[in-house]
């Protein structure tokens, strides 16, 4: 990879704001060029997106036909799952950083793609794991039991001979292992860089720096808008050998990109879901972490420490007091432009569809998830109410459920429709795609009907873009000796909102609500009063009101 020339640091414009303990990141004494709080993001696994050649694989080309949907749907920024090649489907352990997958298209069809996202006004945000290397990388392949190799420093042995490389999920000096992947006919070894070598550092910086402008002019047309950093950790994979990675590996990457762009945004996944991923903001110079917190408290989940431990249990039955108490820590722990990200699913976790089995309470999570605080992602499909959980088939086939085909229309052999696992085993017998219900999710469906999830994300989305006090405003719990009332204000300049939800399956009066003190024709959801002029909602109903 080339260097890139860095840029002169664009001036940080100073403003003048009220200063509120809990007043979001935006209203700090500084402001950067780019609020996140005012973006949405759509995380997608693009194999699973749209194919455009035929080959049933979603792919670059197809993801720009796609553009237009993206628009209409009202979100603004991509997150992609990773891009490079890989003999894993979903690409998280490379054979070769530096290439593109070419199911997904050539390195000439990403740049077309990068600059497609950006015509349309939307940001891009890359997702990486470049911690592992696959068996097959050309770093181990020619260093395994070669000491001589050019790139043994790249990878780190435990041995002088080369024949002990760490491994994922293995301890010290275990014997390659085969990790099966889909279609479960294929296996692959997954060995650790040597994070601590300094050819190594310096390749990664070089590696980063080159996707936040590919052609070096400046003007980051062709460039990322920001990285995903999956499964980041200060101390890899607790083995005690790689340690003080924030500090002394991640700080420069992400110090160096942001001297080519000062507006490239970084996204960690902690590694730890139990874990707020503050710390690592601030030790590696992050952006952002996941609000596992707010997932759980919001899905009914107990915690989970990683994908591997799976906490879903059918039926979501959330606990307002939890809720608030999540919103709340993280308003503590992210500000001065650091932000949590709000979500329900991603591709690790069940889809809240299959948790909750119930239509009006997936609207009631599409409300929470775009009206609370942080920077809301919503994970393809769920739009439209696709289903998805884990299973055990022994191999990182356990996920493909939850990264299923878009369904664009209710006939998976219609053009376009990304089942690259049609016919491949037991996943694609248990699909969805087999049963009727792509005859009501299909989005060629939902789109003519007024009342559809679809639809009530589209509004629920424009409701968030069009009021800054749902993006930018404080945070206010209020009915808080009500069980089953989630209500809270969010408040910005002179605009003040109120949700009020109901999170039962049966009808509730709220008396204490003060109905006086809103407008009389709810922003959004509706508004029902009793005789006694009381506010009453219906199972998972919600009222948003303006004051």
């Amino acid at each position: 990879m080339k260097n890139i020339v860095s840029l002169t640091c664009l001036a940080l414009i100073v403003i003048s704001c009220k200063q509120n303990t809990q007043q979001l990141a935006n209203n700090s004494e500084k402001e950067h060029l780019i609020n996140w709080n005012d973006e949405i993001i759509y995380h997608v696994m693009p194999r699973s997106f749209y194919d455009s050649n035929g080959d049933r694989h979603g792919d670059l080309n197809g993801f720009v036909e796609k553009l237009d949907y993206l628009k209409e749907l009202g979100v603004t920024t991509i997150l992609f799952t990773p891009l490079y090649e890989s003999g894993f489907y979903h690409n998280y352990f490379p054979t070769d950083y530096e290439k593109i997958d070419p199911e997904y298209g050539t390195m000439e069809e990403y740049i077309r793609f990068i600059k497609a996202v950006h015509s349309k006004g939307l940001k891009f945000l890359m997702d990486m794991e470049t911690q592992y290397a696959q068996g097959e990388h050309r770093w181990f392949a020619d260093s395994y039991k070669n000491p001589d190799s050019e790139y043994s420093d790249f990878i780190y042995y435990t041995d002088s001979l080369n024949k002990y490389p760490e491994q994922i999920f293995m301890p010290a000096k275990s014997e390659l292992f085969d990790f099966k992947t889909w279609p479960n006919t294929e296996s692959h070894h997954i060995v650790i860089l040597d994070l601590q070598n300094q050819r190594v550092k310096d390749w990664m910086i070089n590696f980063y720096k080159f996707w936040v402008d590919p052609n070096q002019d400046g003007s980051f047309e062709d460039g990322v808008d920001g990285f995903r950093i999956d499964h980041i950790m200060d101390d890899l994979d607790h083995k005690g050998i790689l340690t003080n990675l924030y500090k002394d590996l991640w700080k420069p990457i992400f110090e160096a990109c942001k001297e080519v762009n000062p507006d490239i945004f970084i996204l960690g996944e902690q590694s730890d879901w139990g874990d707020y991923g503050d710390v690592m903001v601030k030790e590696s110079g992050a952006d952002a972490a996941f609000n596992f917190s707010l997932k759980f408290a919001l899905t009914s989940e107990a915690k989970a420490n990683d994908m591997y431990k799976s906490t879903e249990t059918l039926g979501v039955h959330m606990d307002p007091q939890a809720i608030h108490r999540a919103v709340n820590e993280n308003l503590k722990r992210f500000k001065d432009h650091t932000y949590a990200i709000t979500f329900l699913e991603n591709h690790d976790v069940a889809r809240f569809a299959t948790l909750s089995g119930n239509e009006d309470q997936m609207r009631l999570g599409g409300v929470l998830n775009l009206l609370l605080p942080g920077v809301p992602s919503i994970y393809y499909g769920q739009e439209l109410g696709v289903t998805g959980k884990i299973h055990e088939w022994g191999s990182d086939v356990n996920h493909l459920p939850l990264r299923e085909a878009f369904p664009w229309t209710p006939d998976y052999n219609d053009e376009g429709t990304a089942v690259f696992y049609k016919d491949s085993g037991e996943w694609w017998d248990i699909s969805f795609w087999n049963t009727d219900t792509p005859k009501k999710l299909a989005l060629s469906v939902q789109q003519k009907d007024e009342t559809s999830l679809w639809n009530h994300y589209r509004k629920v989305i424009a409701l968030r873009k069009d009021n800054a006090a749902f993006r930018r405003g404080t945070y206010e719990p209020i009915l808080n000796d009500h069980l089953d009332v989630l209500a809270f204000k969010r408040a910005y300049e002179d605009e003040t909102f109120a949700v009020v939800a109901n999170v039962s399956n049966a009808e509730i009066t709220v008396a204490d609500f003060n109905l006086k003190q809103w407008q009389t024709d709810p922003v959004y959801g509706e508004l029902h009063v009793n005789a006694e002029g009381e506010l009453t909602l219906p199972p998972y109903g919600y009222a948003i009101l303006k004051k």
